[in-house]
């Protein structure tokens, strides 16, 4: 059964259930990727895909507010990642992501995804064992959670075996974008600003008049965000690609994700 967003964050707040809950899923998720892994290679397919890009640029594209249609069609000729219901901008935008990740199983968008035509569609085993996928371009991988959030969060160096999940698929994004070779980052419609955010005791705090997404939500209330922890996990990635000498700028407009260094978006394309 999939509890709302707002129950599970006070179960959560429970002294140890975070920990028990998260070592469930991790274990859960281990039988069920080897068990599917074992017919499909899925790591195979992974693995042809590491440094294939080497030293190109990329576009992970997030979907606050601050997104425009004008930045879309801008990217429209890079190598692009999108995640989740990105795709309620395709009727009004050509721009379509290279690389689509899906991995929260409450998002449950049924048939859509199904659908989805893109080059390489990554999908977690944490939302493949819940709905199923029946999209043959999909490629399942598997996703593993800190028991307890820590600030030290893993960088998974080698995403056949596990990407590191930490409450923003944005962290699963960049783990990609390091593995299939890309020198230089950019980050755009990264606002970092939520209606709903949980605090480090587990209390949720509401803010009125913010807006999650640059699209309307069906369910506005199911977004429950991590600050503290979603920051820590991109603190990881700036300080894993400064040690290899990748570059990842925000070039988000406005905002409020400080964590890597800022770039002017229509600079990087004079």
């Amino acid at each position: 059964m999939l509890l709302d967003a707002k129950t599970r964050k006070r179960i959560l707040s429970i002294p140890f259930a975070r920990e028990a809950s998260n070592l469930y899923v991790n274990v859960s998720n281990e039988f069920f990727y080897r068990s599917i892994n074992r017919k499909m290679h899925y790591d195979e397919k992974i693995r042809e895909l590491r440094d294939s890009q080497n030293g190109k640029r990329c576009f992970i594209v997030g979907s606050g507010p601050s997104l425009t249609m004008e930045q879309l069609e801008k990217v429209r000729g890079e190598d692009c990642f999108g995640s989740n219901r990105i795709y309620k901008l395709f009727d009004q935008t050509l721009w379509r992501p290279k690389y689509y990740v899906i991995q929260d199983r409450y998002d449950n968008t049924k048939g859509v995804y199904e659908k989805l035509d893109v080059e390489h569609f990554f999908v977690s085993d944490f939302y493949w064992k819940e709905h199923g996928m029946k999209n043959p371009h999909a490629v399942c991988y598997h996703i593993q959670r800190n028991l307890r959030q820590s600030e030290n969060i893993p960088f998974s160096e080698e995403l056949s075996n596990y990407v590191q999940a930490a409450s923003t698929v944005t962290f699963t994004m960049i783990q990609f974008a390091v593995y299939i070779g890309y020198k230089e980052i950019y980050l755009i419609g990264m606002d970092h600003t939520y209606a709903n955010i949980t605090n480090d005791k587990g209390e949720i705090i509401q803010k009125n008049n913010v807006k999650s997404h640059v699209f309307e939500d069906e369910t506005p209330n199911e977004v429950v965000a991590n600050i503290s922890y979603m920051e820590a996990a991109y603190r990881s990635a700036r300080e894993y690609c400064d040690k290899n000498n990748i570059r990842i700028y925000n070039a988000t407009i406005g905002g409020h994700l400080e964590v890597f260094e800022r770039k002017d978006f229509y600079q990087i394309f004079k």
